[in-house]
């Protein structure tokens, strides 16, 4: 079966209003759920639920049920909740391989193969993995090259329960770094500057960093980064010792890139917005860094605090419903 991963959403009707379902980004800490507005210029609805202490550990969701009352408690003070939810997993969670196969098999045909074969592609028994494919084009592909991407269903299944368990309809489990690619157009739809384009996603004990060419991420990699907000607030040391540790995770991408440096970075997850930070990180990277807002209306209110805590809910919610 395939869960949508990687692969563009079929085309669907949603019901209830708003431009689609809701994009659901369960972290360790807090869900956040984003619901695209139907028209253009409309602001994006929102809200943010605190999880149980033990919900999720280590980004494995440990208690599904608790999960899903704390999106349950959220969606119900949305404007127009609906029915369906994306939501996805870590990349962390995710193995990705680019397979050579022939240009004109369908895609059934495409599924069949890679399951006969499995042992050849993936690590884990077939019936404990969910999968998922995409075809690539570009010069830079051989024709009937595809994108498979292979995940453990315990991952992909606590999810989708806690998404049921809240009273709506998982529609697709994604890969965190593709919701990423897809609010990457929203963060700077004017800048045309050449170069590589970083997202670092600073949440509760991890710096996750997202390298995108053109759009697409080329590089994903999470590092620990302590208890930063222990008991709500960030400590006095926080941008510094924040800053200190972009750098360390961008040089290691640029040690090992054949793609050349980062040209810009934009700060998302619930630190992102933190006094001094984006100063601080442009002093010790020499680039231009900057919050994510990856949705309308957020540049002034509690909006423009919560806005880089919800790229990924956005991504989530582009990728679900209508982007217009």
């Amino acid at each position: 079966m395939l869960t949508g991963l990687v692969g563009e959403l079929r085309k669907m009707r949603f019901a209830g209003g708003g431009g689609g379902p809701l994009g659901v980004d369960i972290g360790s800490r807090s869900v956040k759920l984003l619901r695209w507005p139907g028209k253009p210029g409309a602001r994006a609805d929102y809200a943010i639920g605190r999880l149980p202490l033990g919900a999720v550990e280590g980004r494995n969701v440990r208690d599904a049920e608790a999960v899903g009352r704390c999106i349950a408690e959220a969606a119900g003070t949305l404007r127009s909740p609906g029915r369906f939810a994306v939501t996805a997993v870590p990349s962390s969670l995710v193995m990705q391989k680019t397979l050579a196969m022939e240009p004109e098999m369908t895609d059934a045909e495409l599924e069949a193969q890679i399951t006969v074969e499995a042992d050849r592609y993936i690590p884990w028994p077939i019936d404990e993995v969910r999968i998922d494919f995409r075809r690539l084009d570009g010069s830079e592909h051989a024709a009937g090259s595809i994108l498979l991407s292979v995940c453990r269903k315990e991952h992909v299944d606590s999810r989708e329960r806690a998404i049921e368990s809240a009273g709506l309809r998982a529609t697709a489990v994604d890969a965190e770094h593709h919701a990423v690619e897809r609010v990457w157009p929203l963060l700077a739809p004017d800048r045309d500057e050449p170069g590589l384009t970083a997202v670092a996603d600073i949440g509760a004990g991890a710096i996750r960093l997202y390298v995108l060419a053109e759009g697409r991420a080329i590089y994903n990699a999470e590092r620990p980064f302590g208890d930063y907000a222990q008991h709500g607030r960030e400590p006095a040391s926080f941008p510094a010792d924040a800053a200190s540790q972009l750098g360390q995770a961008l040089q290691l991408f640029h040690s090992s890139s054949r793609h050349g440096r980062a040209a810009i970075l934009y700060l998302c997850g619930a630190a992102a917005a933190a006094e001094g930070l984006a100063d601080q990180a442009q002093r010790v990277l020499a680039i231009p860094v900057a919050a994510a807002i990856p949705f309308p209306g957020a540049s002034a209110g509690p909006a423009a605090k919560d806005a880089p805590a919800l790229l990924l809910a956005a991504g989530l919610a582009i990728a679900g419903g209508r982007h217009d």
